[in-house]
């Protein structure tokens, strides 16, 4: 495979790390794919989107961004990167604040091709979801991330439990990169407080949906029913109660 298809990547605060983020990018591209969910609260973020306009160089064919008028958390950007783009033969989305070194692409790039279903890109466990390649093939057997998982965090231990019980042969290209963590989340007291809420209710319903905590699960499908690892239900009650802004 000459290029990669489609890099996604969500934003809601903190633009000057996403004009890091598509520095990185050395190897040919089709597509690099903004959800932004700033609302226009950060102004920094506009300007950033208008940089990289102005950058662009000529190895990523194009630059595509959509603005959402709530921030649609980071399962649900995830989800709407992929099916805003089913032109795309796969989608690797990762974080704003993940930045892979020169050369690093061109691994993914490389082996790409012998993939069949999906690729962790992060280069520790605690990262190995900072960086994930998706192909339909994934899809139809493990489905679309959570989005109940609002706005964020449980869903990628989510994702990696039904990976496993899929018995998906997922690849592991091991990026190396600069991770400036939780970027959004150190970005405002008011979201660190917001999250002690947020993050109990997640974790609640993951065990709820797993019958217990990441690793010590007891259910092999969701709910402990005879469900497919797909299944979830959208809750749009719980997701204005876990709403940050």
């Amino acid at each position: 495979m000459d290029r990669l298809e489609c890099i996604g990547v969500p934003i809601l605060v903190g633009g000057p790390k996403l004009v890091e983020h598509f520095k990185t990018i050395d190897v040919p591209l089709k597509r690099y794919y903004i959800v932004d969910n700033s609302m226009e609260r950060d102004s920094s973020v506009e300007k950033a989107i208008d940089r990289i306009y102005e950058e662009k160089p000529e190895h990523i064919q194009e630059v595509v961004v959509v603005q959402n008028n709530q921030n649609a958390g980071y399962p649900g950007s995830v989800n709407q990167i992929i099916r805003d783009n089913t032109d795309c033969k796969h989608w690797i989305v990762t974080g704003y604040d993940w930045h892979p070194v020169p050369g690093q692409w061109q691994r993914v790039l490389d082996k790409i091709g012998k993939i069949p279903y999906g690729a962790f890109l992060g280069d520790t466990p605690t990262d190995c979801m900072c960086g994930f390649l998706w192909t339909p093939n994934l899809l139809s057997k493990v489905g679309y991330l959570d989005e109940n998982f609002f706005p964020g965090y449980f869903e990628d231990n989510d994702y990696r439990h039904r990976i496993i019980q899929s018995d998906a042969s997922v690849a592991t290209i091991p990026l190396r990169a600069y991770h400036d963590r939780s970027s959004t989340l150190k970005s405002s007291s008011e979201f660190q407080k917001k999250n002690q809420y947020t993050f109990a209710k997640n974790y609640k319903y993951y065990v709820e949906k797993w019958g217990g905590s990441p690793t010590h699960e007891e259910y092999d499908r969701p709910f402990g029913k005879d469900y497919p690892l797909s299944f979830w239900e959208f809750d749009p009650v719980r997701r204005q109660k876990l709403r940050w802004i």
